[in-house]
């Protein structure tokens, strides 16, 4: 069986964001469709050739060419939006001020996240009982959106040019935490990235599975606790720290 009790003892505790504290349905969607807006304003040129499903295959083909950046989903969006400013005739300082304008729109609008109800009585139990972190393979700031005071340390895909479930971001997440692997607690919904890199990791997971889905075909199995809410791990998570202390 792949599916195992959590044990003592719990130093620390690390969390993915996008849908595991917030949900993110529809927000990127969102945030490209302000982008575009900001394209369509101030850099028609580019607007006119690119509308968003053009921008999102223009990204694609600069993911294949420059795979180094494939994992870092900020530097391949503001190389996106490069290429698409140099078809469009931009260059030079005009060209650098479009990619910032436009990235900077969007990453603002992208942090319009609505949290679940679960996650912040979850962060504030936690707060002062272990070390916390925030393992993201995307551009979430946990600053940027006032969270950062529940949070020890957070680490990005884009800081460590690596993305879960590579072992560098869990090595790296152990370091930060100053505890070995095997009394770190790794929260996330993603089976691949979260649940498979942080068990091959030697850390305790926890697959989030909110909707009940099924274990992937593709993704080995690996030894796993699973909860459907952040409430339900708050009460394990609460007395493990007390076995531990």
């Amino acid at each position: 069986m792949s599916t195992q009790p959590l044990r003592p003892p719990v130093k620390a505790v690390t969390f993915d964001l996008d849908f595991t504290l917030w949900d993110l349905t529809g927000v990127l969607h969102h945030a490209e469709a302000v982008c575009q807006g900001l394209l369509e304003q101030r850099y028609p040129e580019v607007a006119a050739r690119f509308d968003r499903d053009g921008l999102r295959a223009l990204r694609n083909t600069v993911a294949e060419e420059t795979p180094a950046i494939a994992h870092d989903v900020t530097a391949l969006r503001r190389a996106g939006l490069r290429r698409a400013g140099e078809l469009a005739g931009y260059h030079g300082g005009e060209l650098d001020q479009l990619v910032e304008e436009a990235f900077e729109v969007f990453l603002e609008a992208r942090h319009a996240v609505t949290l679940y109800d679960d996650s912040l009585p979850l962060l504030r139990a936690l707060q002062g009982q272990v070390r916390v972190g925030a393992l993201t393979n995307g551009n979430a700031e946990v600053a940027r959106l006032g969270m950062e005071g529940y949070f020890d340390f957070a680490l990005s895909a884009v800081e460590l040019g690596a993305a879960k479930p590579s072992h560098l971001v869990f090595e790296t997440a152990a370091n930060r935490a100053g505890v070995p692997a095997s009394q770190i607690v790794h929260v996330g919904d993603d089976v691949h990235s979260d649940v498979y890199g942080a068990s091959n990791f030697g850390m305790q997971a926890v697959w989030l599975n909110r909707d009940g889905a099924s274990w992937p075909a593709e993704v080995p199995r690996v030894p796993h606790h699973q909860v459907t809410s952040l409430a339900e791990l708050e009460g394990m998570l609460l007395g493990l720290i007390r076995a531990s202390a």
